[in-house]
């Protein structure tokens, strides 16, 4: 049994509450992101093709870096799932009573088909005005390793880098970017990232520690 389980007691509550009104094409979804690899604690619909245990998304464990006084809560973005789904999404943090992010509650609403209708029901789909400029896609993985290998790849196009051949400031830059996106709370995430960059993990933690 999770430490947290009390916090989550409310939020579970809402949960039923929030699917009760709008269930179709729904999920609401309770994470204790104490354990990321396996932080799906409650789930209601099914939007995202997730199961209890499923892992903390990548958007998730980038926030997380921050500082929990920088965390703040998303209301109404849009998402792009791997899958080819359209999702609206509000997210929700929940904090412990020292004010640390535990977990977050999240909403996801499966927007696919009213977006291809659109013209007919305008403001419906659109994010909140002051959150228009947010998309981000998402995963959704079932299962860590999905994750893992999601950030890998992004970080890889983002930075236009070839894995086969990192000269040592690339790799520098590539072991950086996957910090700054949380990639490090993943178990044993270090070990896989030096065999995938055939280096040793040694040389992973000098990567992070050069200035």
């Amino acid at each position: 049994m999770r430490e947290n389980n009390h916090f989550f007691d409310a939020y579970i509550r809402m949960a039923d509450a929030i699917y009760g009104i709008f269930n179709v094409n729904c999920e609401i979804v309770i994470h204790d992101i104490t354990d990321v690899e396996s932080s799906l604690i409650y789930l209601k619909g099914d939007v995202t093709g997730r199961s209890l245990g499923a892992p903390t998304t990548e958007f998730i464990l980038k926030e997380l870096k921050k500082k929990p006084e920088d965390i703040k809560d998303f209301n109404g973005i849009i998402t792009n799932t791997t899958r080819g789904k359209i999702i609206k999404t509000s997210i929700v943090f929940i904090r412990n009573l020292s004010g640390e992010v535990i977990g977050f509650l999240g909403i996801n609403l499966d927007i696919t088909e009213m977006n291809r209708l659109h013209q007919v029901l305008g403001e419906m789909i659109l994010p909140e005005t002051n959150n228009s400029d947010q998309q981000f896609d998402e995963s959704y993985a079932t299962h860590i390793d999905e994750v893992f290998d999601q950030i890998t790849k992004s970080t890889i196009v983002e930075l236009g880098i070839d894995i086969d051949n990192l000269k040592r400031k690339d790799r520098i830059k590539f072991v950086r970017h996957l910090e700054s996106k949380g990639m490090f709370l993943i178990q044993g995430s270090t070990d896989r990232i030096a065999e995938l960059i055939g280096v040793s993990k040694q040389t992973i933690y000098n990567s992070l520690e050069e200035k």
